[in-house]
C-alpha cells in the first residue's frame, strides 16, 4: 500500500487552526487586570479608575509584595518583592508574624488588621482578584463613612483617619495617577 502525502498547505492550515484555538482558549481563561478592576468597581459601585490608581500607587500592580510599616528599630521596614505567593507567605508566617510586625499585603496593599475581621489568611490576600475585591470593599466602606468625599475616603484607605495630613497627601497622589491614566 502506498502512503499518500498531504499537501503542505493542508498541514500548515491544521497547525494554524490549532494555534488560534489555543490562543482563544488561553485568552478566555484568565481576566486581565483592567477587567478585574471594572468588575469590582461595578460590584461595589465605586469608580474602578480610582481603585486602579490606588493599587497602582500601592504596589505598581505587583501581586507578591509585602510592605512592612513602622516597627521598633525599623526591623524589616519597607517593601519586599517576591517571585511567588509561596515565598511571600513564608515571609509573613515565619518572619513578620513572630515579630508581631504590622504589614500590608499584595497588589492593593491590604493591611493585616483586616484579616481577622474578614476571616482571611495572609495567603488569601496574595490572590490578585481577591485582593482587589477587598480593596474595593474597604474603599466603598470609607466612602460611606466620608459621605462620598473621595479625599476623605482615600485618606482613610491609607491611614485609617478621615483627615490627616499624610492621608490627604496620599489622596492627591492617587488622584494624580488616575488623571494620568484617564485624563480626569
Amino acid at each position: 500500500m502506498i502512503k499518500q502525502k498531504r499537501p503542505k498547505a493542508v498541514n500548515i492550515l491544521k497547525y494554524l487552526l490549532l494555534f488560534f484555538i489555543l490562543i482563544l482558549i488561553s485568552g478566555c481563561s484568565s481576566k486581565t487586570i483592567n477587567q478585574i478592576f471594572i468588575e469590582k468597581g461595578k460590584k461595589y459601585n465605586v469608580n474602578y479608575k480610582t481603585l486602579y490608581a490606588i493599587c497602582k500607587h500601592e504596589s505598581n500592580h505587583k501581586t507578591n509584595v509585602i510592605n512592612v510599616n513602622k516597627s521598633i528599630f525599623n526591623i524589616q521596614k519597607g517593601s519586599h518583592y517576591f517571585t511567588s505567593a509561596f515565598k511571600a507567605n513564608l515571609y509573613m508566617d515565619f518572619i513578620l508574624d513572630p515579630l508581631l510586625l504590622n504589614y500590608d499585603i499584595g497588589i492593593c496593599q491590604i493591611n493585616k488588621i483586616h484579616l481577622k475581621r474578614l476571616n482571611l489568611d495572609n495567603e488569601d490576600l496574595l490572590d490578585r482578584e481577591l485582593n482587589i475585591d477587598i480593596a474595593a470593599k474597604i474603599y466603598k466602606y470609607n466612602l460611606r463613612k466620608c459621605n462620598n468625599r473621595i479625599i476623605c475616603a482615600l485618606s482613610m484607605y491609607n491611614t485609617g483617619y478621615k483627615n490627616s495630613r499624610v492621608g490627604r497627601a496620599y489622596a492627591k497622589k492617587v488622584l494624580r495617577i488616575r488623571k494620568k491614566f484617564w485624563r480626569e
